[in-house]
């Protein structure tokens, strides 16, 4: 398998269509976690009726979390609708509300309130904690349902939110370079919602650890609280996984905290995988040489993620971080349309951040064109595409990639002649670019597209969001595109013929 990244783009837009969530009514594997923890940055947030029903009864402190999808964002709730208010002297929520929704500033479930009622809306509710999340708890008794509510989620820019280049995320997870003991903590569950399957119910405050076994044995780890009151569970991915594809944990344990807090794999545990009621300790794994592992360490208690851990390898394997450097299967550079084209392909990645494109005249004098952002670790081809929208590409020239690690070592590609390209040739022109709301697409063309012609916006990882039929003819056509429901990016206009050739290609700003 293959993965194409249209990379004349300079960012991943998130929340591109708006979808809909509903609350839960029980947890999963006896919690109270409802759902796994969404990212994203756009939705609409309904109780369990939905739309247009009554939310149900018996709903028993069932919370889930929304968390930005973005760098630099926190979560908002804009309540469009809200009908609650149901009170009773004898009930034990706030002001005796019998059913009440509570906000809460952070990733879990006991993350501090920040509204917790019936008789009122709660407006618009904003996060402001390091991991920009959201968590949603609700309660109701069996007597009055009622309406519910109707919520927008959207992000907003908050200077304390996510950074994005943590190892809260798997595609940044921290390279092991020796089984020996090392501290670390979290601030929340990065931008991207990954590892929930087999016991993981949720991402809270987590840790991301890449391993590659040296030499054959045993690998076991103990996680050590920094407060033995704090609640961690640990879980393995592998082997030779990659992070989009992480599929079920080989090793899993969701049990809560219990003695003295310590958790792992090992301590002579028998069981691959264990629940809420299961002793914190699941078996040692027998590992080869070679093997390449995912380690994520997810913290359940509201302070877990700023007190931390000790993270102790126990097993009788060794670990080391001595990674292949990225495997360049080709660096190329066409012509298409009067645009100079640059394409690349890797074999396997690992460590990797992203590429740096150089373009010169002479082959000595280099100038930096642009920045590509890598898939990070991969045991696939992957590949690339750069448009150089201000090649000169008449005068001719050469182009060379510097690909740069995580840590910061570059490593420089061959070079590559730049082709020559005709300016004669049609070009699409987009007014206005950058935009807020839309764009006119104006093309002069020397042939008849026909009525199957069709204009494409990709997104980063060449994923259309936005489609439409184009009638084009000969002389100049003009197009025009409704970007009102894109989120601001960068993004990648192409345009095809019927039987899905790319003809034209044009960078697009939306903002």
């Amino acid at each position: 398998m293959r993965t194409i990244v249209l990379s004349c783009l300079l960012m991943l837009a998130a929340g591109l269509v708006a979808q809909t969530y509903t609350h839960a009514t029980v947890g999963q594997q006896s919690t109270y976690t409802g759902n796994c923890m969404v990212t994203t940055c756009s939705g609409t947030y309904y109780d369990n009726g939905g739309a247009a029903g009554n939310y149900s009864a018996n709903i028993n402190n069932i919370f889930r979390t929304f968390c930005p999808s973005t760098p630099g964002m926190c979560m908002r709730a804009t309540f469009t609708q809200f009908t609650m208010n149901d009170t009773y002297f004898l009930c034990f929520g706030p002001n005796s509300c019998c059913d009440y929704l509570s906000i809460l500033n952070g990733p879990v479930q006991n993350s501090p309130a920040l509204w917790s009622n019936c008789t009122t809306s709660p407006g618009t509710i904003t996060a402001n904690n390091a991991s920009g999340c959201l968590t949603f708890r609700f309660v109701s008794d069996g007597s009055v349902q009622l309406a519910g509510w109707t919520a927008t989620l959207s992000c907003v820019p908050c200077a304390i939110g996510p950074s994005g280049t943590t190892n809260s995320d798997c595609a940044y997870a921290t390279p092991v370079c020796a089984d020996t003991p090392f501290s670390d903590a979290s601030t929340g569950p990065g931008i991207a919602a990954e590892g929930c399957s087999g016991c993981v119910t949720s991402e809270n405050y987590t840790n991301w650890y890449r391993i590659q076994i040296q030499t054959s044995g045993t690998l076991a780890f103990t996680i050590n609280p920094n407060n033995n009151a704090d609640d961690f569970d640990p879980v393995v991915f592998g082997p030779n996984v990659t992070c989009g594809s992480l599929g079920t944990p080989v090793r899993c344990s969701y049990a809560i905290n219990a003695g003295n807090g310590n958790t792992g794999l090992g301590n002579g545990a028998a069981d691959a995988s264990e629940d809420v009621y299961g002793d914190q300790w699941v078996s040692q794994m027998n590992v080869t040489a070679g093997q390449i592992y995912y380690v994520m360490i997810n913290g359940w208690s509201a302070n877990s993620g700023s007190n931390g851990f000790l993270l102790d390898w126990t097993g009788t394997a060794s670990l080391n971080c001595v990674f292949l450097p990225v495997e360049m299967l080709y660096v190329r550079n066409t012509c298409e349309s009067g645009r100079s084209i640059l394409e690349w392909a890797t074999g396997s990645e690992v460590n990797s951040s992203h590429f740096l494109v150089d373009r010169s005249v002479d082959g000595t004098d280099w100038k930096e064109v642009g920045r590509v952002n890598s898939v990070h670790h991969s045991t696939q081809e992957t590949e690339y595409l750069f448009v150089d929208d201000g090649s000169g590409a008449k005068e001719g020239g050469y182009y060379r990639l510097r690909q740069v690690d995580l840590d910061g070592r570059v490593t420089e590609s061959k070079v590559v002649p730049m082709e020559r390209c005709s300016s004669d040739e049609p070009w699409l022109t987009i007014a206005p670019n950058p935009t807020h709301d839309g764009v006119r697409v104006m093309l002069d063309a020397s042939v008849v597209f026909g009525e199957s012609a069709s204009i494409e916006l990709l997104d980063a990882t060449g994923r259309p969001i936005h489609f439409q039929r184009a009638a084009l003819g000969v002389g100049r056509n003009t197009i025009d595109m409704d970007l009102g429901a894109v989120a601001p990016g960068n993004y990648l206009l192409v345009l095809k013929q019927a039987n899905g050739t790319v003809v034209q290609r044009a960078n697009v700003v939306k903002q």
